[in-house]
C-alpha cells in the first residue's frame, strides 16, 4: 500500500512539474545554432547569430542577423526584434571568436552570460576566426549541410584525426582558470570556402600570441598525449640527393598509428626539467625516392631526426611567448608541488626558463601492402 501512494505522489509530482513550463510551438521559436562575437575597426563589440527557419513558406532556410550591442545579453533585445520567432540560445551549437578580439586581454568577460544562463551548452564548440566572423557566419555552402552542422562535424572529424583541438565552453573554461594550463582553439580562415587553418595560441589572459599550423597541431595533441586515431605527417628527406626531374622528389609520409609517451619532471639548479620519451609506431603510406636507397634502419634515423626537429620548433615557440597550451604545469604542479607555487602566478615565465627535451623512438612497422 505504501509503495503505491509513492508511485500515485510520483505521477502527480511529475505531471505539476511538466506543466510549469511554458510552452512555445517550434515555428514560433528562432533557435539560434551558431553565436558570434567580434570587433568593428572602431573596436565596437559585434554580436552575430544565425538560426534556421522552419516556416515551409520561407525562401530562405537560415535567418542571421549582425548588430553592435554593449554585450551578447544585450543583445539579445535586438534580436528578439529582427527575428521572426522569439529567439532562444539553448540549442547554440558553434561560439565564433574574431581574432580582433582575443587580441584584448579583458575579452574572456564578455562570456559572463553564457556561463551564468543554465539554458546555454556547454558543449558547444569555440572557433577563433582569422578574419571577420561576418565572412563566416553569413557564408552559404551550396554542397554542404547548414553551417552550423558543417562546423560542428569538421572540427569533431579533425579533433578526431588529431589534426586540432576541440575546446568547448566547459574545458575553455577550464583553461582561462587553470594556472598550469593557457588556451588552444581551433581556427579557421574563409578564403575561397571555410578550412581549419590550426590552432590560436592565448596566453595567461586569454590573449593572442601565435597560431600553429595543422602538422604543428598534431605535435602538441602528441605532447598532450591527446592524439586519437592515426596522424600522419609528410617528411622531406633533406639528406638524400635530389636526382632531378619532375616527379623524383625526396618525401615520405607515415601514419603515426600508436604513441607512448613517458615525461618525467624534476627540479634542477634553480629550473624545472621536463624529459619526453616519444616512442611511435609508423606505416610508410608513401615513398617518392626510389626503394632500397636507404635501408629501413637508416629510414627510422631519418624520421627520428625530422620529428625531433619539429618537436624542438614547435617548443621553441612555446617557449618564447611563454605560454603553456601543453599543460606542463600540471605535471610540474603534481610532481614538484613547492616549486611550483611558487612560481605558480607567472608559470608561463617559468615554463621558458625550463628545460624541455623530447627524444622521439620510431618503429617501422609496415611499408605498405605492396614494396
Amino acid at each position: 500500500m505504501k509503495r503505491m501512494c509513492l508511485a500515485i505522489l510520483l505521477v502527480f509530482l511529475i505531471a505539476i512539474l511538466s506543466s510549469c513550463g511554458r510552452h512555445v510551438p517550434l515555428e514560433d521559436l528562432t533557435i539560434s545554432l551558431i553565436l558570434g562575437v567580434d570587433l568593428d575597426d572602431e573596436n565596437n563589440l559585434i554580436i552575430s547569430e544565425s538560426s534556421p527557419v522552419f516556416n515551409k513558406d520561407a525562401k530562405k532556410s537560415v535567418e542571421t542577423y549582425q548588430l553592435k550591442a554593449k554585450s551578447i545579453r544585450a543583445s539579445r533585445k535586438y534580436f528578439d526584434a529582427l527575428a521572426t520567432g522569439e529567439v532562444t540560445a539553448a540549442k547554440i551549437q558553434i561560439l565564433l571568436l574574431g581574432k580582433r578580439v582575443l587580441e584584448h586581454e579583458d575579452w574572456f568577460s564578455i562570456l559572463d552570460t553564457v556561463y551564468r544562463n543554465p539554458t546555454f551548452s556547454i558543449n558547444t564548440r569555440v572557433i577563433v576566426v582569422d578574419g571577420p566572423v561576418s565572412d563566416v557566419i553569413f557564408y552559404k555552402p551550396a554542397d554542404k549541410p547548414q553551417l552550423a552542422l558543417h562546423l560542428k562535424e569538421a572540427i569533431d572529424k579533425n579533433n578526431g584525426r588529431s589534426r586540432t583541438v576541440n575546446n568547448t565552453l566547459q574545458v575553455l573554461h577550464r583553461q582561462m582558470y587553470e594556472k598550469g594550463l593557457t588556451p588552444s582553439i581551433s581556427e579557421i580562415k574563409k578564403e575561397k570556402n571555410l578550412k581549419f587553418v590550426g590552432v590560436s595560441l592565448l596566453n595567461e589572459n586569454g590573449k593572442y600570441v601565435d597560431s600553429l599550423s595543422i602538422q604543428d597541431s598534431s605535435l602538441l595533441l602528441i605532447l598532450k598525449d591527446e592524439q586519437k586515431q592515426e596522424v600522419t605527417f609528410t617528411i622531406p628527406m633533406k639528406s638524400l640527393d635530389d636526382e632531378g626531374g619532375i616527379f623524383n622528389k625526396n618525401e615520405l609520409s607515415i601514419d603515426v598509428n600508436r604513441v607512448k609517451s613517458k615525461v618525467k619532471t624534476k627540479y634542477d639548479q634553480d629550473k624545472f626539467h621536463f624529459n619526453y620519451k616519444i616512442h611511435m609506431t609508423v606505416t610508410i603510406v608513401e615513398q617518392l625516392f626510389p626503394v632500397g636507397k636507404v635501408k629501413e634502419k637508416e629510414l627510422e634515423k631519418m624520421i627520428e631526426k625530422e620529428l625531433n626537429s619539429r618537436f624542438k620548433v614547435l617548443i621553441k615557440k612555446i617557449q618564447e611567448n611563454k605560454i603553456d597550451p601543453i599543460g606542463l604545469g600540471l605535471y610540474a604542479r603534481a610532481y614538484q608541488y613547492e616549486q611550483y607555487k611558487k612560481v605558480e602566478e607567472h608559470w608561463g615565465k617559468a615554463l621558458a626558463e625550463s628545460n624541455i627535451d623530447v627524444s622521439v623512438d620510431i618503429d617501422i612497422k609496415s611499408m605498405g601492402a605492396i614494396k
